[in-house]
């Protein structure tokens, strides 16, 4: 054992030595289990993260001249842009069909070679152009002097929005497929010293979730709609949580077996498939903070009632994506801890804290619409106390990184009296024919 796995041994209890002991004689046979390794390039998580901002910008000048072209139709007095030429429209408009043509070559290309079927992300530019050619006719006819011809007005113009916006939301994900290929991987459990990361604990169900990018919900009339992009964030949910949890500790994650990428915002380590459990134990007794997305699954519910089980109360919290899916985990919950705390650790030997029953969710709902909705922590006895994110409004909050500023304001008082981790002193577990971890 190297001087720092036997620190990690020392520090945390028996129960972290004899696991290491257990790991290292199922080593090989834990080897071949494992999954296969993401395919990382470094070289092409670049170019991607490279190519995303020339993208982007191209999008943000399609918008823009739409924008400009149809004020200085409509709105002679006030053009966006006022030195455009209008030759310039022109060339926008062949680049908004030359994007219009690709984006459709890529979604038959996606379905036809790749057999993955569109989702409703990609209507979104169709549902964009209808609701544009839609307003911009109905605008037609309020008045009668068009400058430019009715095709310009009602097709042209909703093309360069909506190819404004496939190139804007296009850059987004380039950006994240390029931090995916270039996300570490945690190669060992081993690597991690005690007390320098946060584990963050999820179903697999919930990673597209997640993973997502923000997205608005165009209510502008007129191409004035994509605007509101522009302040949309670059990073998806987990990374916004991982930025507020970076002051406690780095989020780390296990990895879903056979992703060919990892996910962006924690840090991915991957584990055998059939035998994890007692390596999530491990890594929760070690990690400054557990915090779990509640969700359903026995595995979710196993891991909250180990976390009952072996942390302090502070050292735990959970993350709620909503009514139905909190109260279904809270009713499985209220059984699952209070059977770990009649025989948590071995015959006559008490829990670290009472088992808590999780308060019901509240009435009504966060003013904001995220896919997180609030948060569960514990205080040093153990209490639960269930707070809204979004709740108020946050002063000068912006649009961009709604989840990183709602789960900042609610839980950084929470993580700020988050005392410096120190070892968690569990009781022994005696196991039969054994008498002490030495033997």
């Amino acid at each position: 054992m190297s001087k720092e796995n036997t620190d990690h041994a020392n520090a945390d209890g028996c129960d972290t030595g004899r696991t290491a002991q257990t790991s290292r004689s199922s080593g090989a046979s834990a080897r071949a289990a494992l999954p296969a390794a993401p395919r990382q390039s470094a070289a092409w998580g670049w170019f991607l993260t490279i190519i995303a901002w020339p993208t982007g910008a191209v999008g943000a000048a399609l918008a823009l001249v739409a924008v400009h072209h149809w004020q200085q139709t409509r709105l002679p007095e006030g053009p966006l842009l006022a030195d455009a030429h209008e030759e310039w429209w022109y060339l926008a408009a062949a680049l908004a069909g030359a994007v219009a043509a690709g984006a459709v070559l890529a979604v038959v290309y996606r379905a036809v070679i790749l057999r993955r079927p569109p989702t409703g992300n990609t209507f979104v530019p169709v549902r964009l152009f209808l609701a544009i050619a839609a307003f911009n006719a109905v605008n037609s006819s309020w008045r009668d002097d068009l400058s430019v011809p009715w095709w310009d007005f009602d097709l042209l113009i909703p093309l360069a929005s909506a190819s404004g916006y496939t190139l804007l939301s296009g850059a987004r994900q380039l950006a994240v497929l390029g931090r995916q290929h270039l996300s570490e991987v945690i190669q060992s459990p081993r690597d991690l010293r005690s007390g320098s990361y946060s584990l963050y604990l999820r179903s697999f169900e919930d990673d597209l979730q997640r993973t997502m990018l923000e997205q608005t919900e165009h209510r502008a009339p007129g191409p004035g709609a994509v605007l509101p992009d522009f302040r949309l964030s670059g990073l998806t949910e987990e990374e916004q949580l991982a930025e507020v949890l970076k002051p406690v500790a780095p989020m780390v994650a296990v990895g879903r077996p056979g992703e060919r990428l990892p996910l962006v915002g924690a840090r991915r380590l991957y584990l055998p498939i059939d035998d994890w459990q007692d390596t999530v134990r491990d890594l929760m007794l070690r990690a400054r903070l557990v915090v779990i997305a509640v969700g359903p699954g026995a595995g979710l519910q196993w891991e909250f009632s180990e976390a009952v089980r072996l942390l302090p109360a502070r050292r735990l919290v959970l993350l709620v994506p909503g009514r139905e899916t909190y109260e279904q985990f809270r009713a499985a919950a209220g059984t699952a801890p209070a059977e770990a705390a009649r025989s948590p650790t071995g015959d006559g030997v008490p829990a670290p804290w009472p088992p808590p029953a999780l308060p019901p969710y509240p009435e009504g709902e966060p003013a904001d619409k995220l896919s997180l909705k609030g948060a569960v922590y514990f205080d040093d006895g153990g209490s639960p106390h269930f707070v809204f994110f979004g709740s108020d409004k946050i002063s000068g909050t912006r649009h961009r990184d709604r989840v990183l500023g709602s789960v900042r304001k609610e839980l950084g008082p929470v993580l700020d009296r988050l005392p410096a981790w120190e070892p968690w002193e569990r009781p022994a577990e005696p196991s039969p024919g054994q008498q002490g971890c030495g033997d």
